[in-house]
């Protein structure tokens, strides 16, 4: 059966849509991840927590696939609007988001998904013939993620028993730990999703491929063994196309050890070539070409159905996806990832080069710089890092750019990192071995609170935007300063006294901040040639105000907000100026700031933020 797109929701953007009487099972949110994960939509307006939905027809990409696979074609079982199919070009990105499909492929009437097949076809599709029903995208992703720490920690002690490396029982835990949570995982966790799913998909064929490698290479049955490396690269390059560049590196190694002789290497080469020929029949069948997944055929955003691969996209690559620093913050969750419409490096970026939201690797895992300690002797260790840079080369040179794909590079550095360290390590003097183990825990330490920061706030803060009484209920729990603590709706007083000094036109800077972007508020002055303005905003709503030009130009501020009215109001030298409704005030003091680089005198006479008690 086949339904229309824009039946779902009126929007068409709320992908996730379960029906009503599973709504009212659900449980309140879980923090920790025992038998839940958060169920969230595809959609970035809304998101929710629930128990693994086993016995329903849900709403995710994957599962939609795999009812098409199970009703024996291609294209997901959704007609296209239609209003878009009676549109000269259906993938103009103008076109407004109710007759469409976000990120799905529109190809000859039907819709289609261009990301990788094989967790498809290796567990939503098994699972929708055994059960009948949806295979949740939040356990797949679980699952998935799981299986590739898992074989990650298992080839990291094989890597270091190939280099007879023994780094202790303590030593050794700190090393899995970091693998399990400095590698960007945990934010790809925030959002079970089409996207993370392929993503985690190749992390996990990945790592057991490398596993099978470490393990393999010594194997008195060298030819199976090459099979069993081309079938799992080739299930990698079915999640995530570029991490055959991985392939083509091992086949290098391999092809470097003596024991595969070229005519073995045949097994390899074979083993890979099916999967991809499997993936070519696949992208034929669908779009006459064996090379075409769908990427320009995705009903997405200006230039993002398109792999624009440029020099000219190195640099602002790298410094995405190694060095943009994350915001930093006194509250939890103490760090954030921000978007900016400025490009801090270059003073433009390159044309229709997207970016959402980013923390640099360097940031997040600052080891990573433990590459240089690699044995100069283990092969395998330097064709794992040789990989890692091969798949970052390749996103660098692309023009989309986003978090979660640190999860394509960042797990095989991180491996080859953290096992070059230990091998010094285990070679070095005492001292120096001393010194590289607190080096090594404080570099873990921070990292794995970056990542959980990272991971709990996700791109958008959902928790924090539709759940703040949650947000708050939680980010007290490691908030010991009451200073530092969130607040929901505390009662709000300020007074103070401005100085306006004259401005450029077009200036413009905040005079006062009130939280976050979520259920915050701000009140900025932009100079204009009448004089300056006030500029009111909130997530949903903007006012302005025209202050009357005087010399010299000074006025008193008393801002109020209460949990009775939930009105921001604004009083300028007696006169109610502004009067902004704000439902949801949360705010820590730390966060009420007056005159945070404003370039002005600013005399503070009065703040008061506290918590009124119902």
């Amino acid at each position: 059966m086949s339904v229309h797109a824009n039946e779902f929701t009126p929007a068409g953007k709320q992908w996730f849509a379960p029906p009503s009487h599973i709504l009212e099972a659900m449980e309140p949110p879980h923090t920790g991840c025992g038998g839940h994960l958060r169920v969230l939509s595809l959609g970035r307006q809304s998101h929710y927590r629930a128990p693994f939905l086993w016995r329903y027809d849900l709403g995710g990409y994957y599962d939609y696939l795999a009812r098409g696979f199970a009703a024996g074609h291609l294209y997901v079982p959704l007609e296209p609007s239609p209003v878009l199919l009676g549109m000269a070009n259906p993938w103009d990105p103008a076109i407004n988001d109710a007759y469409k499909m976000q990120d799905m492929a529109l190809y000859r009437r039907h819709y289609y998904l261009y990301f990788g097949v094989a967790p498809a076809v290796l567990l939503f599709w098994p699972w929708r013939l055994a059960t009948g029903h949806d295979l949740p995208e939040s356990f797949a992703l679980f699952l998935l993620c799981l299986a590739g720490f898992l074989f990650s920690s298992a080839k990291l002690l094989r890597l270091l028993d190939l280099a007879n490396a023994r780094p202790g029982g303590l030593v050794l835990a700190l090393l899995v730990f970091a693998l399990g949570i400095c590698q960007s995982v945990p934010y790809l966790l925030n959002r079970p999703a089409v996207y993370e799913i392929a993503i985690a998909s190749g992390y996990c064929f990945l790592s057991v491929a490398i596993f099978c490698l470490a393990y393999g290479a010594q194997s008195g049955r060298p030819a199976l063994c090459l099979v069993v490396f081309g079938v799992l690269f080739g299930l990698a390059m079915a999640s995530r196309p570029h991490l055959s560049l991985a392939a083509l590196v091992a086949a290098l190694f391999l092809g470097s050890l003596r024991r595969f002789s070229s005519h073995r290497m045949i097994a390899f080469g074979l083993a890979f070539a099916a999967i991809c020929a499997a993936v070519g029949i696949y992208n034929q069948q669908r779009f006459g070409n064996a090379f075409e997944f769908g990427f320009r055929y995705q009903l997405s955003g200006p230039g993002q159905n398109q792999i624009d691969l440029a020099a000219r996209n190195l640099i602002p690559g790298f410094y995405f996806m190694l060095l943009r620093p994350p915001d930093f913050s006194p509250v939890f969750p103490w760090m954030h990832l921000v978007f900016r419409h400025s490009y801090e490096v270059l003073e433009k970026l390159p044309r229709r080069y997207f970016y959402e939201p980013t923390a640099g690797a360097l940031w997040t895992a600052p080891f990573l710089l433990g590459v240089v300690f690699l044995p100069r002797k283990q092969r395998i260790l330097a064709a794992i890092a040789v990989s890692a840079a091969a798949i970052l080369l390749f996103l660098a040179t692309t023009h989309l750019m986003t978090q979660r794909y640190a999860v394509d590079f960042l797990p095989l550095g991180l491996l080859a990192s953290l096992a070059g360290i230990v091998i010094y390590r285990d070679r070095a003097s005492r001292r120096v071995r001393r010194l590289i183990t607190v080096l090594m825990v404080l570099a873990i330490g921070y990292s794995s609170i970056a990542n959980l920061a990272l991971g709990f706030a996700g791109p958008y803060d959902d928790l924090l935007r539709n759940r703040p009484a949650s947000y708050v209920r939680i980010a007290r729990w490691f908030s010991p300063f009451p200073q530092t603590r969130p607040l929901l709706n505390p009662e709000i007083q300020l007074v103070f006294r401005v100085h306006f000094a004259n401005q450029q036109s077009g200036f413009r800077k905040p005079l006062v901040t009130l939280g976050g972007v979520h259920h915050g508020w701000s009140l900025s002055v932009q100079h204009l040639l009448r004089g300056p303005q006030l500029i009111s905003q909130t997530e949903q709503s903007q006012s302005h105000f025209d202050i009357l030009a005087r010399d010299p130009l000074s006025a008193t501020f008393r801002i109020t907000w209460s949990r009775r009215t939930r009105i921001m109001q604004v009083v300028l030298d007696g006169q109610t100026v502004i009067t902004e409704p704000l439902a949801t005030l949360v705010t820590a003091p730390a966060q009420v700031l007056i005159g945070s680089g404003f370039t002005s005198p600013i005399e503070v006479q009065g703040k008061s933020v506290w918590e009124a008690l119902d």
